[in-house]
């Protein structure tokens, strides 16, 4: 059941990636990092205990593909996956590619400072245009979806 104050549970602001019966892959909103994406659970879940083994293998697979993706469009040298939550408690899993040198994409420069330590989240928020996002998508060869599912 949606819970009627949480972001994850409605449409997303980003474009959707890939969907499966259980879960949605987008891009983050924050693209400080080229290419970073989120696993959305279709269901509200604030437990990651509580997935189903259906789940875990649908998010299994789609984490494979994702990284696929990532790492043949932008070639990242690592990558780093979190169940976050801090702010939406939403089940979500984090894709974060991380680089050593700067990616260029549309013109814009993407930089991984604490590369090769720690992620640090970062202070500044980097949102890209409605345009840049649909280009980071099909630079990806994903295509959105005619509607989100519930």
């Amino acid at each position: 059941m949606p819970e009627p104050t949480c972001p994850l549970c409605g449409p997303l602001l980003t474009p959707i990636i890939e969907e499966g019966p259980d879960w949605r892959v987008a891009l983050n909103l924050n693209q400080n990092l080229l290419g970073k994406c989120i696993i959305v659970l279709h269901r509200h879940e604030e437990d990651v205990t509580r997935l189903s083994a259906e789940e875990w293998g649908e998010l299994h697979n789609l984490l494979g593909r994702t990284t696929a993706r990532l790492r043949g469009t932008f070639q990242p040298e690592h990558f780093n996956y979190a169940f976050l939550q801090n702010q939406d408690r939403h089940v979500h899993l984090h894709v974060i590619p991380r680089y050593a040198a700067m990616r260029r994409f549309e013109g814009l420069a993407f930089e991984d400072p604490d590369y090769p330590g720690h992620y640090a989240v970062p202070t500044q928020f980097r949102q890209l245009t409605g345009e840049q996002m649909a280009a980071l998508a099909a630079s990806l060869q994903w295509v959105q979806p005619s509607a989100s599912r519930r």
